[in-house]
């Protein structure tokens, strides 16, 4: 199956990632670390700082909450400012964005690892250096390339990968959702009770269409095929097609471990863009065309 990208969330917060760190002799850059501290004590904000030079302090605390695992889908607001207070991004008012928490940086290093200082309802002040932010990109005519900058963030929810397939059975509204032994969602959607199934050695053709769960539009779809008895695909999209029937069609829905587990897709391969970010479970709308 061919891969196309599919992400969820601010293109401002993926942006640092594409960056490259060149150009400059290391003693024209700006000291980032100096400049956040003299931010902090100018806004009497009581700082701590991570071993790679992340400062932070949580302003709005929930001891109670529960903090963020290696896999789970983390939702969350923010804005973010320059160190002069000019606003730059936001959330949408009343929106949120998702992103998969895991041990690969999957959106701005400074952010993930400040997300991961949190705890579910906290709120937390971020002043991130360039190199864990935006590095040799400048954001407008606001940020120039190696500035450190400001995120007030919000963190509202994060989420195992059995809750987000929980939440999204609900939202789509799919109702005899049989869940199997090896954790495979699986709804049939059309029945053909007269049909054969297919034999050992017959070539199958099959019609797909694989999105994220949050996603819009389709990482894949079209015709595809393989042989009976042969393993062509990821395990989840094998076990729902040996399910089917000629002429039946069913919605699948595979947890990471069925799917493309903690490797996640990229496109192009080990280029850093994630089609299927580490640890994302997925959903394909599968017919079994023909079996010959």
């Amino acid at each position: 199956m061919s891969t196309s990208k599919a992400l969820i969330g601010s293109a401002l917060l993926l942006a640092g990632l594409t960056g490259c760190m060149n150009s400059l002799d290391s003693t024209e850059i700006p000291d980032n670390d100096a400049q956040i501290q003299t931010y902090a004590t100018k806004k009497n904000l009581t700082v701590q700082r991570t071993d790679k030079g992340l400062y932070y302090v949580i302003t709005t605390p929930n001891p109670n909450g529960k903090k963020a695992q290696i896999g789970d889908e983390v939702e969350f607001m923010f804005k973010l400012y320059n160190l002069n207070d000019e606003f730059l991004d936001s959330t949408r008012k009343d929106s949120a964005v998702y992103y998969q928490f895991t041990n690969q940086y999957l959106f701005l290093p400074g952010l993930q690892d400040g997300i991961g200082l949190m705890r579910e309802g906290e709120k937390a002040t971020l002043l991130v250096p360039y190199n864990l932010a935006y590095g040799n990109q400048a954001v407008g005519d606001k940020l120039p390339a190696y500035s450190p900058v400001r995120f007030d963030v919000t963190f509202l929810r994060s989420r195992t990968e059995d809750e987000q397939i929980d939440e999204y059975i609900k939202r789509a509204k799919l109702t005899n959702v049989e869940k199997t032994a090896s954790g495979l969602r699986f709804v049939k959607t059309k029945t053909v009770p007269s049909a054969a199934a297919p034999n050992t050695g017959q070539n199958l053709q099959i019609s797909y269409s694989g999105k994220l769960l949050r996603g819009l539009t389709p990482f894949d779809s079209g015709l595809t095929d393989k042989v009976v008895g042969q393993t062509k695909f990821v395990p989840g999209f094998e076990e729902g097609l040996a399910r089917l029937n000629v002429g039946e069609k069913a919605i699948i829905i595979l947890p990471s471990s069925l799917a493309y587990g903690t490797a996640g897709a990229q496109n192009p391969p080990n280029s850093g863009r994630y089609v299927i970010p580490p640890y994302a479970p997925i959903v394909f709308e599968i017919e079994l065309v023909s079996a010959r």
